[in-house]
């Protein structure tokens, strides 16, 4: 039975009852003919064929700084009625009429829990926080050029086309002029730049205007539909004032540390698709429901955290570029350049909003930011991406709108979304103001000023070893450390990132959200038992992992820190075993040493050591180990070869020595080739050293002649269980012309540690020890 269907004003025939699936591709079937007369293949297909193009293409954009919302929309425009549509084949078989309505439940189904995610990923509270300067820009921007846009089109509103009234174009002005959040926040984020300052602050002033414009998008569609708003208005109270407190407790309820329990997570998801459908029941837009219900819900861990991850991998990479396709397969791009009623009307109102609300966040931000950044900021507060083109969908669906007229609005999207992520990208980078025009290393500090360093701590056993460190620096007065202590969390369940000092934390009233207690339990302590000779100060960042370097460069800067003290990502046990590694974190330290404004200092812990009862090793001519007497609390051996790395780790040895119950031994490799300029100066720089040092008891300099890689791993392996603490240079780019290392960076595991780094992280070489791998700061000469 084939009946036919009036809609769209077209006859469309349905098979009934439809054809779900095949149980075979035999009995005279072609496989075509099968995978496009059932429905559940017909779907799979089309999917697959929306993934597949959309990700080809975003693999070509990405290069130029363009979003994946550009690739997911020209995948519609390519496979709609702009292009390939007008074929029989396309419009027929592979996307008939009857397929729509199941391809926009799958592409309805990835928005909303889109907008439900980053929802959840908003911190309403953040509004109340955010400061006057942000909460004016995040309302100034969309409340000026709505109302300068309505002003100016006061004579044209009459001369719209008559299919519109007044209150719709009231209404089309305010999407013109609306800043979303989870568009800016998607652009933030695929620019990299969620955890700069600009990012900062277009993430904050667009979750205030997202906040006041999603308010102002439920009055304007109950105004205009005439619907009832106290209605309206009593479910947005009931996910307020009865879901959100339910879900607090169960916050309380789950330890620090936990996943909430997987039937919560099930319970809530189930309430938020009850939402899309009462709120579509109610003849307001589906998305809104799931909206309005995820800012109910506490954001981050462990609430926020878990229903992220559960939604975050099949329903936005496969469902949601649907969406989108789906989106753009119902314009006709063709149409616009055609002629039609008040076309320059609409087009100079998409013009003039974009204008308007430029020059608005541009004269809102100039008076206390520089004017790239302004200009940066404004384009990205003034960016449409999918939750714009959604609401122009709704008012096609809607008759509120024809096809023309939402296919020039999906063109001035689409338009939008490209060239202001081009513009941004090559107007702003952040990393160039980490650049080192400046020297802030040790090498370049006077003996006696302040050494600060900012230590990054990741996982709790990270605090053992950087103190175990930093008590070899900070036992002596003469030589005080500032030390600034950042604990990196990664961002999960939120959508901007947080930036916490716990100096200020401590002065507010208790209600605030309380990150890190260890950590700043641990150092306040440290800071106590050290008092006189340390001072310092604990940061709390939560960003993604991709950018967490960001927060540490800026600290760094702020600061004026002379070293960044980063962890291995290996884990050893006390047995000197492997327990664990973690590769996002050696990722991390590879962009902070490419990067970082100063030095940089990789330490990891072989296990143990760090205290009493090693034997203090003494190095002569005739005997390569001899053991003598006990050692000092802590012996310390800085393997020294040359080169800016190892002048930078030999400065900070120095510095050690100031603590008489520190034993330095200085072991000295070097080759019998002819000495080059480069040795010259090495050998300047420790004769400088060793006189600075001749009344110092507890340091000796010891030197080994040694031809190539083999005596230098050798040596190092006889000598590697006698010592507490190993500091060596990393000596990056230096490997291949030193002929004490020939050969070693061939069997280098860890680049990122050097060649003499890598090989005390070896397995072959018994230690318990420390070790600490500097490298010097990267300057560079600054461009005129």
């Amino acid at each position: 039975m084939v009946p036919e269907v009036t809609w769209k004003n077209e006859t469309v025939c349905y098979n009934f009852p439809p054809l779900i699936s095949v149980e075979s591709f035999g009995d005279g079937f072609t496989l075509m003919e099968d995978v496009f007369s059932a429905s559940l293949p017909l779907l799979n297909l089309q999917i697959l064929l929306i993934y597949v193009i959309s990700n080809s293409l975003n693999y070509i954009l990405k290069r130029f700084s363009i979003p994946s919302f550009v690739s997911q929309s020209l995948t519609g425009v390519i496979l709609g009625p702009t292009f390939l549509a007008r074929t029989d084949f396309v419009r027929n078989t592979l996307f008939p009429e009857a397929s729509h309505e199941t391809l926009d439940v799958v592409g309805i189904w990835g928005y909303c829990t889109f907008t439900f995610l980053a929802a959840v990923k908003m911190d309403v509270a953040m509004v109340i926080r955010s400061g006057k300067k942000v909460m004016t820009m995040g309302v100034a921007s969309m409340v000026i050029p709505l109302a300068v846009g309505l002003l100016f089109q006061r004579q044209q509103i009459a001369r719209a086309d008559s299919k519109l009234t007044v209150s719709s174009i009231v209404g089309i002005t305010g999407i013109q002029s609306l800043t979303t959040f989870p568009v800016v926040a998607q652009l933030v984020h695929e620019l990299k730049l969620t955890n700069s300052e600009i990012g900062r602050l277009a993430l904050s002033s667009s979750l205030v205007s997202g906040l006041f414009g999603a308010v102002f998008n439920l009055v304007g569609m109950t105004l205009t539909m005439h619907l009832d708003a106290p209605g309206r208005l009593r479910n947005m109270a009931v996910a307020v004032l009865v879901f959100r407190p339910a879900m607090v407790r169960v916050v309380k309820r789950t330890p620090q540390g936990s996943r909430v329990k997987a039937a919560y997570v099930s319970l809530t998801l189930a309430v938020a698709v009850g939402y899309v459908v009462l709120f579509d029941g109610l003849m307001l837009a589906f998305s809104l429901g799931a909206f309005v219900f995820g800012l109910a819900i506490p954001a981050g861990p462990p609430f926020g955290s878990s229903l992220v991850e559960t939604l975050e991998t099949i329903p936005q990479a496969i469902f949601f570029p649907v969406f989108v396709a789906t989106l753009a397969m119902k314009a006709d791009l063709t149409t616009v350049f055609g002629a039609f009623e008040n076309r320059g009307f609409f087009t100079a109102l998409i013009y003039w909003s974009a204008i308007e609300k430029f020059v608005v966040c541009l004269l809102l931000a100039l008076p206390w930011m520089p004017l790239v950044d302004s200009i940066v900021l404004s384009l990205i507060l003034g960016s449409k991406g999918v939750v714009d083109a959604s609401i122009h969908a709704y008012q096609m669906d809607n008759q509120l709108m024809g096809v023309q007229l939402y296919s020039l609005f999906m063109l001035s999207i689409l338009v939008n979304a490209t060239v202001i992520p081009v513009l941004v990208s090559i107007l702003y980078e952040p990393s160039r103001r980490y650049a080192g025009y400046h020297s802030r290393n040790i090498f370049a500090l006077r003996p006696v000023s302040e050494l600060r360093i900012l230590a990054c701590i990741h996982k709790p056993h990270h605090v053992a070893s950087a103190m175990k460190l930093l008590d070899t620096l900070c036992r002596a007065e003469e030589s005080a450390v500032a030390l600034y202590v950042i604990h990196l969390l990664e961002q999960v369940g939120h959508a901007t990132p947080i930036f916490i000092s716990h100096q200020k934390q401590r002065q507010s009233d208790g209600s605030e959200p309380s990150y890190s207690d260890d950590v700043v339990f641990a150092f306040e302590q440290y800071e106590w038992n050290n008092m006189g000779c340390t001072s310092a100060q604990i940061f709390t960042s939560i960003s993604h992992a991709k950018f967490m370097q960001e927060d540490v460069f800026t600290l760094a800067l702020d600061k004026l820190t002379s070293m960044i003290l980063v962890p291995f990502h290996r884990k050893w046990g006390i047995d000197g075993r492997i327990e664990s590694e973690d590769n996002v974190l050696r990722a991390l330290n590879y962009r902070i040493l490419e990067t970082a404004p100063c030095s940089v200092g990789i330490l990891y812990d072989r296990g143990g050591g760090g205290g009493c009862g090693f034997e203090v090793v003494s190095l002569d001519n005739d005997n390569d180990a001899t053991a003598s007497e006990p050692a000092p609390s802590r012996s310390i051996c800085m393997i020294y070869l040359g080169g800016r790395d190892d002048r930078e780790a030999i400065s900070l040895a120095k510095r050690m020595a100031n603590d008489p119950s520190v034993h330095l031994t200085i072991l000295r490799l070097v080759s019998d080739e002819v000495a080059g300029s480069e040795t010259v100066l090495d050998d300047v720089v420790l004769n400088g050293v060793l006189r600075e040092m001749t009344h110092f008891l507890n340091v000796q300099c010891l030197e080994r002649v040694v031809r190539d890689g083999t005596e230098t791993a050798s040596l190092i392996s006889s000598v590697a269980d006698q010592y507490d603490v190993f500091v060596v240079g990393r000596r990056w780019h230096v490997e291949v012309a030193s002929p004490q290392t020939a050969g070693l960076s061939d069997w280098s595991e860890f680049p990122e540690l050097g060649v003499i780094g890598d090989l005390l992280a070896s397995k072959d070489v018994r230690t318990r020890g420390s070790v600490l791998v500097v490298q010097q700061q990267k300057q560079h000469k600054k461009k005129i």
